[in-house]
């Protein structure tokens, strides 16, 4: 039984193909992840794919392979790295761009794109190491093709895309795509806020949960690798953009971040007339806003900013506090609401808000 070996995010596995497999459909395999073969047969096995017989096109095969490698992939590496659903090139020095976005951003087509003159890293899947290295990804690219009810897969080099440069790979920016039909001709950038960017890049990564201190994490590497939002028409060249903020990216003033003492348990017991914090995995304060992160019944994320008056009564829930005194706490730290205006009914509304999204959990009642 032949096989070939490729890495996806630091991890070796083992295509192995079964005896039906015929030598076109194993070619078709082969060429398709080129870009993320391994020449090395002496490497570490972490997990292997058995690719069997297909019908009488590849192409079925090769797209729920893309998806098995890379589930297969996130699940290695859980806890271990931060992983976005993000595309990633990068420069002569290894110097890694990030490309993050919602769906519909733009992402493929900006990391295909891009990658003609930079580095192809990944258009899946950009990890990062704890120390800021970046682990490639260069699986095929998915191409539509006209008239094909199936997207073609393709390797980086059948596309010209660019290869890994010799320096190691490392987090240099991150990019928040917005692309827009009513956007400049020319694509605008503008720093992102920690909270912004942490917020953007979130959403869209894998596995926080599992980690020991995600945002704490994350928000590190933005320390250190800035983001930006670049807002872009579609057929906008985002190459000089992308360079000069690559280039540009060590003159960033980082923002001061803090971390919050993290509460996996309720850390005392319900009590009468006291509010209390609930618990959440991990959370990181600017100036003004809080961002939590809270593991769901599914043991997924679920991201919350907490705002306006939010971070004072949440502060003040760590110890307890009854309504009297959050709305003690509210005056001294924000002083006195406009006229018209009750202090006592603005708290009531903030700590009803903190209640509902479970981010402090309201007094329990008396026997």
């Amino acid at each position: 039984m032949s096989h070939a070996l490729i890495n996806a995010l630091g991890r070796n596995f083992l295509l192995r193909f079964d005896e039906g497999v015929n030598a076109s459909f194993e070619r078709s395999v082969r060429r398709a992840w080129a870009g993320a073969a391994t020449p090395d047969a002496s490497v570490r096995i972490d997990g292997e794919v058995l690719i069997a017989p297909g019908g009488s096109r590849p192409e079925p095969v090769l797209s729920d392979l893309s998806a098995i490698v890379t589930r297969r992939a996130i699940e290695s590496n859980r806890g271990e790295l931060w992983m976005a659903h993000a595309g990633g090139v990068a420069d002569e020095a290894g110097g890694v761009c990030m490309l993050v976005g919602p769906s519909g951003a733009g992402k493929t087509t900006a990391t295909r794109r891009l990658s003609q003159h930079f580095s192809y890293v990944s258009d899946e899947t950009v990890a990062v190491t704890k120390d800021g290295c970046v682990l490639p990804y260069r699986k095929p690219l998915s191409l539509v093709t006209s008239g094909e009810p199936w997207k073609r897969q393709l390797a980086p080099g059948e596309l010209g895309l660019g290869e890994l440069p010799s320096a190691a790979l490392r987090l240099r920016i991150v990019v928040v795509l917005d692309r827009r039909n009513d956007a400049p001709i020319e694509p605008q950038s503008v720093p992102l806020r920690t909270l912004d960017a942490l917020e953007a890049v979130c959403e869209q990564s894998s596995a926080l949960t599992s980690m020991p201190t995600p945002l704490s994490t994350v928000a590190g590497h933005l320390r250190l690798a800035p983001a930006f939002r670049v807002t872009y028409r579609d057929d906008a060249d985002l190459v000089p953009t992308i360079r000069t903020l690559l280039e540009s990216a060590d003159s960033a003033a980082p923002e001061h971040i803090t971390s919050e003492p993290r509460t996996l348990v309720p850390s005392w017991p319900a009590q009468p007339h006291l509010f209390r914090t609930s618990p959440f995995v991990d959370a990181v304060a600017d100036e003004t806003d809080i961002m939590m992160l809270r593991r769901a019944s599914d043991g997924e994320g679920l991201l919350n900013r907490v705002r306006g008056l939010g971070p004072v009564l949440w502060r003040a829930c760590r110890a307890g506090a009854s309504l009297d005194a959050l709305t003690a706490a509210a005056l001294n730290t924000l002083g006195a609401p406009p006229s018209g205006e009750l202090a006592e009914e603005l708290t009531r509304a903030a700590v009803n808000d903190l209640c509902n999204a479970g981010l402090i959990e309201r007094p329990v009642a008396r026997a």
